[in-house]
């Protein structure tokens, strides 16, 4: 990933007050999975998340150990689509020692426990436009893998089941965040029948509305809006940005 070039392309649009369509405060925050500690400090529910910081060396195991962990998820806090992520057992932390320093060469590190939840119920991603619920599907990874991603032969499921206090958890999620989004993506898994946050996507998700035929003109409506607003000066917007 060209990580600190495409950085620069952001800041230079930010400070050039381009038109956009999420917020410049929403997207500066974003970019970086060190929001995840906010949203925490904010009470939004998520999977539990250690965070180390960029050029740290840390003892994986014994951060992981100390939390009662036994299989782990790491992953850069700037990335997408797996990018860099791994899953392991704490005994073989060793084993990834060279993965975990190629990723705090340039960003931090999250450090979450695996949860089997993934593997049987999915991941479930819920539509936000404007703050207002749209859709959602469910994403199931393949049987010999973790990772959801249609590259790693996950799959998608667009008749799910979504409870109206899911819903609530995840636009708790929006809510905490710097800016209301114009569009968002909420990405969760379902424990003990509560949403957990996995992450909040606002740059560049994708949002399904293939399989949703209304969502379309929902989306439309809401850039429709925020251009509206734009006539307002003290309105700021911003397009969205897709990270190399």
């Amino acid at each position: 990933m060209r990580l600190a070039e495409f950085r620069a392309w952001l800041d230079a649009r930010i400070a050039s007050g381009v038109l956009m369509c999420n917020a410049a405060e929403i997207l500066a925050w974003n970019f970086d999975k060190r929001y995840l500690q906010d949203l925490a400090a904010a009470g939004v529910s998520l999977v539990p998340t250690i965070v180390v910081p960029r050029g740290d060396s840390p003892d994986i195991a014994a951060l992981a150990g100390a939390r009662g962990w036994d299989d782990i998820v790491v992953k850069p806090t700037i990335s997408g689509g797996a990018y860099g992520t791994h899953r392991f057992r704490v005994a073989d932390a060793e084993r990834h020692r060279d993965d975990v320093a190629r990723i705090l060469v340039d960003r931090g590190l999250l450090i979450q426990p695996f949860l089997p939840e993934i593997n049987q119920r999915g991941e479930l991603s819920l539509m936000f436009f404007d703050g207002v619920y749209s859709h959602a599907v469910c994403k199931r990874p393949a049987a010999d893998d973790y990772r959801v991603q249609f590259q790693y032969g996950g799959t998608t499921e667009a008749a799910v089941e979504v409870r109206d206090e899911w819903i609530e958890g995840a636009r708790a999620c929006i809510a905490a965040a710097p800016a209301l989004p114009t569009y968002a993506r909420v990405d969760g898994v379902i424990k003990d029948d509560r949403f957990l946050l996995m992450e909040l996507e606002v740059f560049e998700p994708l949002m399904f509305l293939a399989q949703h035929p209304l969502a379309a003109g929902r989306f439309a409506r809401a850039i429709e809006a925020r251009l509206t607003a734009r006539r307002d000066p003290a309105v700021r917007h911003s397009v969205n940005c897709r990270i190399p």
